[in-house]
């Protein structure tokens, strides 16, 4: 049975063709094409497209005017002399990296050598340093140590301390130091506690007080805070110092100190002996919560 839907295809002498379509191709006589490319005739230019000709080969509108390349102006012919000089200069006047390393070096050490006063004490105090912090040091050498150390150190503690290298020495000699030679450096850097704690690297002297010291010399490096807590909480080194004495080192007391500033003026007005808490001055005076 064949399907209805199908259509039966009669090709030529009326024979029937089922499916594609064939077709036989014609076998023409003559000569074979060629493929169509334009000849270049010998002597004449190839031929170009109109878009890329200049000057009258190209229709031009009547309305639009042709401009004529300008010549360059002297001011602008001299800056670009100029400029290609100093391009053709910036080769030889670079300088090259290990010599500009030598002359700073140099510079370093003759402005060292010039501060004589501290050079001199910065050099033999780190080589003191440097046999006093290690471990395998023994209790005898180190005492001696420290007295040289001592004697390097005093009357000069405070022009030392906020240098990066000879800080480090005389948090070493806060942490191996007795009582007495303690003693000795807070007496010189007591009145200037604030200003060590916001630095970058003498903050860390007050923090070996704090660590090492006795609990006189905490409760007067506490006291100096007394009126700079705001300040110093939104500085970047010193709210650290503030941090470790509030957590690790107040008692009550110096806690409700520090914390007291940040109350505002009108606790400072309301607050007496009798009443020396917050609860308390809130029990007194209601309407002054807000």
């Amino acid at each position: 049975m064949e399907a209805k839907g199908k259509k039966k295809f009669a090709g030529r002498g009326g024979k029937e063709q089922h499916g594609k379509r064939k077709f036989k191709k014609r076998n023409v006589s003559g000569p074979p094409k060629k493929p169509f490319n334009k000849v270049v005739e010998e002597g004449k230019p190839k031929s170009v497209s109109k878009k890329f000709l200049k000057g009258p080969l190209r229709p031009v509108r009547a309305s639009v005017k042709q401009f004529k390349n300008k010549q360059p102006t002297e001011k602008f012919a001299k800056k670009r002399k100029f400029q290609d000089a100093e391009e053709g200069g910036s080769e030889s006047k670079k300088p090259k990296w290990n010599d500009f390393k030598k002359k700073r070096k140099e510079l370093k050490q003759t402005r060292q050598l010039n501060d004589k006063s501290n050079y001199d004490i910065i050099v033999k105090s780190k080589q003191i340093w440097e046999s006093v912090r290690r471990k395998k040091c023994d209790k005898e050498k180190r005492e001696k140590l420290m007295n040289e150390l001592q004697k390097l150190l005093h009357g000069k503690i405070k022009s030392l301390a906020f240098a990066h290298d000879s800080t480090r020495v005389i948090q070493c000699f806060i942490q191996y130091g007795n009582e007495k030679q303690r003693q000795e450096i807070f007496e010189e850097l007591k009145d200037s506690l604030i200003e060590l704690s916001k630095s970058k690297y003498s903050r860390n002297i007050v923090k070996k007080f704090l660590m090492y010291g006795t609990k006189p010399q905490v409760a007067e490096i506490i006291k100096s805070f007394k009126g700079h807590v705001k300040k110093m909480l939104r500085h970047a080194e010193a709210s650290a110092v503030v941090e470790y004495a509030y957590n690790d080192k107040a008692i009550l007391e110096q806690r409700n100190m520090l914390t007291e500033e940040l109350y505002g003026n009108t606790f400072q007005v309301y607050k007496t002996p009798i009443v020396p808490t917050l609860d308390k001055v809130l029990q007194g005076q209601p309407e002054k919560r807000e």
